[in-house]
């Protein structure tokens, strides 16, 4: 039973391009303020989701309403444009079953040959063959689009009663009362989508009222509805919102009324209705051709489950600032402990135009400098014969190993690279070590080696004046080939005495850099496993309560933890780093602070080791400051959290504490707003994560302390 309620309100959130219970409720029950028409609408989707239950479609997709809108606006409109009888019902029924093979066979077409959703193009369809199939029928009422409360909200000015009224008519509702109760529900669910509405049926309206300056009733209501529906769709709910897709808003809602129009004048005459085939036609035309684009940064398609326009917003912004840079491969500094980079990218003497994406590294002492004594020796220099390893497994393709060592000072331009190990690491990706010493290279052409494998020593070889190693990446196996701009997956930087995380980064010229070690009681205490469960009591303001957490895997083999407290979070271990994301469900959980506390952790441990990430607003803040916020998000953000974190000296013996500080700050017109969180999560020394804390001033504070371990 909870099953098919949960399909039948996600169906009719669906409509409005939601994933909302309480919308498809809200919905749902504006549908019966013309109750015939609510009864054949819920009528349409019970029947569509029994019909692909019965025959055993996904699961899933039915809950989530997948194939229940259509039956829904194919009922509601069958009721709204015949009179019900036996045998009228009757013909609805059978074609609510054929409305639904068109959505089954409609949506898997356009998926799997352009990558398209079916929108609601399955219920024109098959609305367009009962038409005709029912000719002899007066199918279409000149006062059908008339309000049945026109009387009552006399009061509003003509441009609002058509706004309510179009918004009412998506679900084939005859009246404003609707239309207001959907905008109220549309402004509580999406502050976007609200604007959105707002615009596209103001922009359709103009258009339509410069193209006809005496537009029909049923003109107008009919640009309307499917102006918004075209804003709400390209602004938003298809396309990630931003300022561009607020230009594409605009041009869309006057193209939109040109195709309602083009469409009015071909279908009316043969007693055809134009429903939403406008808003179809154009949002499947515009999301296809966007796809053929050189570039796909200025206007973002949905490439994920979508939400609201501002959870689509802050997934794809937060994800950029955690993940932009980062790769299928995590290659490492080319050496063991710290080295300076003598210079960087574009750097001033050898690094230009083509080889400007490469690193020279060198050693240098506390007080900066390269080599003790005189440095007229090359083993005057720190790095000089210190090991070159292999940045990440590959295969051997080239080596050049007798090329003789300089005098301080002096360079061999004839072998320019000087002694050289190019490695292929596969997926067009190659590494170039050079200026190794003479001699020094232990590997062969065809040897298979492994991250951190020796592959020579540093040397004075080429154009090298003093000892140092040249890296870089490149496209191809050739000697001195162009680079490519590759960065290096985890490294630590030393600034200050502090060191700093860095992760998919570019070091630059004058950096103090290291790769990031492991430490194996981190690594223990955050290696899950399919299937492990962990116990916590918990204690949130005056709440005590007990919570499990198990860890499953999902049909991509991602692995997540679910809380028995109904959230879960996404599991990821990029090279030596340990990542959440995704976080979903109750924040009144052990496994939400377990995100505040632990949403990167680098699986090392130094006293001094610093990092910062990010999250998105959506799952910081549920109050009136990020609402109204979000009023703006089409222009430019106005609420970011980002945090700091660190290991915690002065921790207990044979503990480990990570121990942040999340800062939400404002932007714009919210400037002045701040809120902090600070939070620290403990490490028993057997690797277990013994406790999580989290502190928000003039909110409740929690810890959950572990009980037992499975």
């Amino acid at each position: 039973m909870t099953f098919f309620i949960d399909s039948i309100l996600y169906s009719y959130a669906q409509i409005f391009f939601s994933n909302r219970r309480w919308l498809g409720a809200v919905l749902l029950a504006g549908t019966f303020l013309a109750p015939h028409i609510g009864l054949v609408s819920l009528l349409g989707v019970v029947i569509a989701n029994l019909v692909a239950y019965t025959l055993k479609f996904d699961e899933a997709k039915i809950k989530s309403g997948f194939y229940g809108f259509n039956g829904i606006l194919f009922g509601a409109g069958a009721a709204f444009y015949f009179e019900l009888t036996p045998f009228l019902l009757a013909l609805v029924i059978l074609f609510i079953v054929i409305t639904f093979f068109i959505a089954a066979v409609l949506e898997h077409l356009l998926a799997s040959v352009v990558n398209l959703p079916g929108l609601s193009l399955p219920f024109v369809i098959s609305l367009f063959i009962f038409v005709i199939f029912l000719s002899n029928f007066n199918t279409i009422n000149p006062n059908i689009l008339q309000s049945n409360d026109e009387a009552l909200f006399s009061f509003l000015p003509y441009g609002v009663k058509a706004y309510l009224r179009s918004l009412a008519l998506i679900f084939f509702q005859p009246n404003i009362f609707t239309g207001a109760l959907f905008a109220l529900a549309l402004l509580f669910l999406s502050r976007v989508m609200f604007i959105l509405s707002l615009t596209g049926f103001l922009i359709g309206s103009l258009t339509l009222h410069l193209l006809f300056p005496a537009p029909s009733d049923s003109m107008t209501i009919l640009a309307g509805f499917n102006s918004i529906l075209t804003a709400c769709a390209l602004g938003g709910n298809l396309v990630i919102p931003s300022r561009k897709s607020l230009v594409l808003t605009l041009i869309a809602s006057v193209l939109v009324v040109v195709l309602t129009a083009f469409f009015y004048k071909l279908l009316v005459p043969y007693a055809l209705p134009v429903l939403v085939l406008p808003f179809n036609f154009l949002t499947l035309s515009v999301i296809y051709s966007l796809k053929f684009r050189r570039e796909q940064s200025d206007i973002v398609l949905l490439y994920f489950l979508p939400g609201t326009p501002e959870e689509n917003y802050y997934y794809h912004h937060n994800r950029l600032a955690r993940f932009e840079r980062f790769k299928t491969v995590v290659p490492e500094l080319p050496f063991f402990g710290e080295w300076r980079i003598s210079q960087g990218h574009s750097g001033a003497h050898t690094h230009k135009d083509r080889w400007r994406f490469a690193w020279d590294f060198t050693v240098v002492d506390e007080t900066g400098s390269e080599f003790s004594g005189d440095g007229n020796l090359a083993k005057d220099y720190y790095c000089y014969n210190l090991p070159v390893v292999a940045p990440l497994d590959g295969t051997v393709v080239r080596v050049v190993k007798g090329v003789q060592e300089n005098a301080i000072g002096e360079a061999n331009l004839q072998s320019n690279w000087g002694n050289t190990v190019v490695l292929d690491h596969g997926s067009g990706i190659f590494s170039a070590a050079s200026h190794l010493e003479q001699f020094s290279i232990k590997v062969s052409v065809g040897d298979v080696v492994k991250k951190g494998d020796p592959l020579g020593a540093c040397g004075n070889s080429g154009r090298s004046p003093v000892p140092h190693v040249h890296f870089q990446f490149q496209p191809t196996d050739k000697l001195g080939d162009k680079t490519t701009e590759y960065p290096f997956g985890q490294y630590v930087e030393r600034r200050n005495g502090a060191l700093i995380l860095h992760a998919f980064d570019h070091p630059t010229e004058g950096m103090l850099v290291q790769n990031l070690g492991t430490n194996k009681t981190m690594k223990k205490a955050f290696d899950f496993k399919l299937g492990d469960k962990l116990q916590f009591h918990c204690v949130a303001g005056k709440t005590e309560f007990d919570e499990e957490w198990e860890v499953k895997v999902d049909i991509y083999n991602t692995l997540y933890i679910e809380s028995s407290r109904n959230a879960t979070v996404t599991v990821a271990l990029v090279g030596k780093v340990f990542y959440l994301t995704n976080f979903v469900g109750n924040r009144q959980s052990a496994l939400y602070h377990f995100y505040l506390t632990a949403v990167q952790v680098p699986l090392s441990y130094e006293p001094n080791l610093h990092w910062t990430d990010q999250y998105p607003i959506s799952r910081m803040l549920a109050n009136q400051i990020r609402y109204l916020s979000e009023f703006f998000i089409l222009f430019a953000p106005q609420l970011r959290a980002h945090a700091s974190f660190a290991f915690k000296k002065n921790s207990a013996p044979g503990q480990f504490i990570i121990s942040n500080v999340i800062d939400i700050v404002g932007s714009g017109v919210f400037a002045s707003y701040k809120r902090r969180r600070s939070g620290e999560i403990s490490i028993s020394d057997e690797g277990r994560i013994s406790r999580i804390d989290v502190h928000a001033p003039s909110e409740f504070s929690a810890t959950a302390i572990i009980s037992e371990e499975e």
